[in-house]
């Protein structure tokens, strides 16, 4: 259902601070996170291996985490090193372990195979420290909807025109044919629409003309479901390079975590440049707007999986602005197999620290 040798976003580094224990399902598996006294996170399975009560329900200790239904004591590797009453501790007393990296004021965790986990394949998120740029961090949203559906209505620019058309979207976009290129796990996509009105957001917060040209370029990676697109508004004739004062630029990060089969974590945020603008608080303000409209997202993929659940058999028909998103499901199932082939029965099993 999942890939799981890939590093997903758990949350935030604002979600967890101080004595903090936070219960998060990832991938239909339940996990306990905190930081430690030494500063790094412990990402653990939210189940004590004597009782099955959750960890999360229990405290913080030092760089471990004590069960607060008989007292077991596990450190950041899932080993029980304490037992109230009992000296000799066996070594089936232990829970799993996820490897966790904070980068980028994100959680990163790999879910599947611990020997396999590189940090160095982390999506790179380093826009929100960015000089001449500003961003407001800590965008989430949980969705009642399967992952796929999601990443599908990121890979389908045509409907911005229309799910869109009161916030970020011009129904002009709407008739634009997009370019892709395909690598071996990502997707990247071109959209250019240009001498058009600008979009309700730029009208509101810049000082840019009544026509303009517009950029969209983002890529999808299919490991660990990782959006990141580069938008650029700009005076007609000025391309997507354009230096005018005017330019309004964005990037957006968006990552998806299947909490399970059904449900969805969405964390996101937009960084940009310092455009014109006589708006106050405009970081602020241009954080609402792009809340706004993935809000205008959740309603309709919301309720298109509330029909899909209706009538589960009923078949979907294709248009010519599905390829990108059809092709990438293709691949998905390919990266599905291979790994399901590459991942020995015994790799990762409940219990067994990594």
């Amino acid at each position: 259902m999942f890939l799981k040798n890939a590093w997903y976003v758990a949350g935030w580094d604002t979600e967890i601070h101080a004595d903090t224990l936070l219960a998060r399902r990832l991938l239909g598996e339940d996990l306990v996170l905190f930081r430690g006294e030494n500063g790094l996170f412990v990402a653990l399975e939210d189940r004590c291996c004597h009782r099955l009560a959750p960890l999360s329900k229990g405290q913080r200790e030092g760089n471990n985490v004590r069960c607060m239904y008989h007292g077991l004591v596990f450190d950041g590797s899932g080993r029980c090193v304490e037992v109230p009453g009992q000296d000799r501790i066996p070594e089936r007393l232990c829970v799993r372990s996820y490897p966790v990296v904070e980068r980028d004021h994100l959680i990163w965790v790999w879910m599947g195979r611990p020997e396999l986990a590189t940090p160095d394949t982390i999506h790179d998120t380093h826009w929100h420290d960015c000089p001449g740029w500003q961003a407001e961090r800590g965008g989430y949203i949980h969705y009642e909807s399967n992952v796929q559906l999601i990443a599908d209505n990121l890979l389908d620019f045509s409907h911005l025109g229309f799910v869109h058309n009161r916030s970020i979207g011009t129904r002009k976009q709407g008739n634009v044919r997009p370019d892709v290129d395909f690598a071996d796990e990502s997707v990247a996509v071109r959209f250019t629409t240009l001498d058009s009105p600008p979009p309700p957001f730029v009208r509101e917060l810049s000082t840019l003309p009544e026509s303009v040209d517009r950029f969209n370029y983002y890529v999808w990676h299919i490991r660990g479901n990782y959006f990141v697109q580069d938008s650029v508004v700009a005076p007609v004739g000025g391309g997507y390079d354009s230096t005018d004062p005017t330019t309004v630029k964005l990037h957006t990060f968006i990552a998806l975590t299947p909490r399970d089969e059904h449900t969805t974590h969405y964390f996101w945020s937009t960084a940009h440049n310092e455009f014109c603008s006589s708006a106050q608080e405009l970081t602020s303000k241009l954080t609402v707007q792009v809340a706004r409209a993935f809000q205008e997202d959740r309603e309709i993929i919301e309720a298109q999986q509330r029909s899909i659940n209706a009538a589960p058999d009923a078949p979907m028909g294709a248009i010519a602005a599905d390829g990108t998103l059809l092709r990438v499901r293709r691949m998905l199932d390919v990266m599905l197999g291979r790994e399901a082939q590459e991942s020995p029965a015994s790799a990762v099993q409940p219990g067994v620290p990594a």
